[in-house]
């Protein structure tokens, strides 16, 4: 083979190397479109509830209210309440305020809270040591208790509805009604809440307390999971109540149905 004859095969070779397609990813403006429009829309999360007591908003009122109460308490007013309900609670529970003095019983409910059966139990307390109103849950399956707004994670999911009224957690509308009461406990030795059983653990779809139609009404909960809702009544004077549910998978209390009007 001849050098001229040498250098044209080379040529020919480089050009069917050059003219060989060559294989490269591409992205196509449709594409990316189509995963924009398949993607999971994301949906805000509610933020948890604090307490009204831990809010500086309320700190004025917070300061008056906390001094009624120790009034109250001073009075004898709340101790006597506790020894009329405790009297009805069993060993366990007797035992466990026994040991936390600070502790004021002023309402119970009772019922399946947790999902896991009956044997929950649900206080409403006044706390010496603090000067405030808790509510407190008592959980049978593993004998423990919790505060609503601290170890009890709760939230509103009928903020997003414009239909919740007031921004007041339950703890503080309770102990602003209880002062309302203050004539009426210390005459009659009850309260609102002890009154025809208004802090229940119920089914809110069969209560004839509640009106589904006329409150507010979170419409991802059915009838069939209203019931073993803890209701708080909100009102010594009016049908106005707050009902959570306690949502096992989560580990939270959600309110999802609230009434303020009157009867």
């Amino acid at each position: 083979m001849n050098l001229k004859i040498f250098f044209l095969y080379i040529l020919l070779l480089l050009g069917l190397v050059s003219c060989h397609p060559v294989n490269r990813p591409t992205t196509l403006k449709s594409d990316e479109g189509k995963k924009e429009q398949i993607a999971p829309a994301v949906s805000p999360t509610l933020r948890l509830d604090t307490s009204s007591y831990d809010s500086p908003l309320f700190s004025d009122r917070i300061k008056e209210q906390t001094q009624q109460l120790l009034k109250m308490n001073d009075d004898g007013m709340f101790d006597k309440l506790h020894r009329k309900l405790s009297a009805t609670l069993k060993a366990d529970q007797k035992d466990y305020f026994l040991g936390h003095p600070n502790l004021v019983v002023l309402a119970i409910a009772k019922g399946n809270i947790f999902d896991n059966g009956p044997g929950d139990f649900g206080y409403i307390l006044y706390n010496k040591d603090s000067h405030r109103i808790e509510i407190v849950l008592f959980n049978h399956k593993n004998k423990s208790f919790g505060t609503f707004y601290k170890e009890l994670k709760v939230v509103n999911t009928l903020k997003n509805l414009d239909c919740s009224s007031s921004l007041a957690s339950l703890d503080y509308l309770v102990a602003s009604e209880l002062i309302y009461q203050e004539e009426y406990i210390r005459l009659n030795n009850s309260n609102y809440l002890i009154d025809d059983n208004s802090f229940t653990v119920t089914d809110v779809s069969t209560n004839k307390n509640f009106d589904l139609r006329r409150g507010c009404l979170n419409k991802d909960f059915t009838k069939a999971t209203m019931a073993n809702s803890v209701c708080v009544p909100t009102s010594a004077v009016y049908a106005n109540f707050r009902c959570l549910k306690y949502n096992k998978k989560k580990q939270i209390f959600e309110i999802y149905f609230s009434q303020e009007f009157a009867d």
